[in-house]
């Protein structure tokens, strides 16, 4: 399944609670109310040898390609009906292709057979023009909004935590106090929408998950 077009716009907000987010939007001028039930969502980020993904984000390139396992639920070890995501970037526009990965259901990430196994199917027969593995685990909160039009969605996310896959063995997880407010429309919608967003108090920041936990594990071991 491939995704249309869209613009994706992102703001941190550092050392808030995210229910004061959340209450910016419900009061704002597109008067968001919640679109489906918050969950927590996993996804295994897939780089490769060069971390291409993370370097690119942080030279600015603008085309730029994002691939992660993703699956739904509290259960952050043993995959839910995953599918692996393709998620081509240009500037703010992002189009993304998803493929169900229906036969890797109740497989566990930290067994080294069973994600050499899903790792296998991917470079084979999905990524064939370069060798990716695992680099990352990140899971976070995510609160679903949309706007009073239906054309604006919005979601919240907070309480993010990564794992890096150094070895088997190590289940240290780090934990982020950011809340990541993330808005998604058709690109036809893009100078109204940023024109209405006084209401929101932030600087707009470029923010990647997989980019901040990638770094700020590099920051904590040199």
């Amino acid at each position: 399944m491939i995704e249309n077009r869209r613009i994706e716009r992102k703001w941190v907000f550092r050392k808030i609670d995210h229910l004061l987010v959340l209450n910016s939007l419900l009061r704002s001028q597109f008067f968001f109310k919640h679109h489906y039930p918050s969950r927590r969502i996993n996804s295994i980020y897939y780089d490769d040898i060069n971390l291409s993904n993370i370097t690119q984000n942080l030279d600015g390139i603008s085309n730029r390609v994002k691939y992660r396992v993703r699956w739904y639920g509290s259960n952050s070890d043993n995959l839910k009906n995953p599918n692996f995501e393709i998620k081509r970037k240009r500037n703010f526009e992002t189009q993304k292709k998803i493929i169900s990965l229906k036969n890797f259901n109740n497989i566990n990430h930290n067994s080294e057979k069973d994600l050499n196994y899903l790792t296998k199917f991917i470079n084979d027969n999905i990524i064939l023009s370069k060798i990716l593995s695992p680099s990352l685990l990140i899971n976070y909160h995510r609160i679903y909004l949309i706007s009073s039009n239906k054309l604006i969605r919005a979601t919240i996310d907070y309480e993010v935590k990564s794992k890096r896959f150094l070895n088997f063995k190590n289940d240290f997880f780090c934990n982020f106090k950011d809340v990541i407010l993330e808005l998604k429309y058709e690109p036809d919608l893009d100078w109204s929408v940023k024109n209405t967003l006084d209401n929101i108090k932030v600087r707009y920041a470029k923010n990647s998950k997989y980019v901040n936990c990638a770094l700020n594990y590099a920051e904590s071991f040199s």
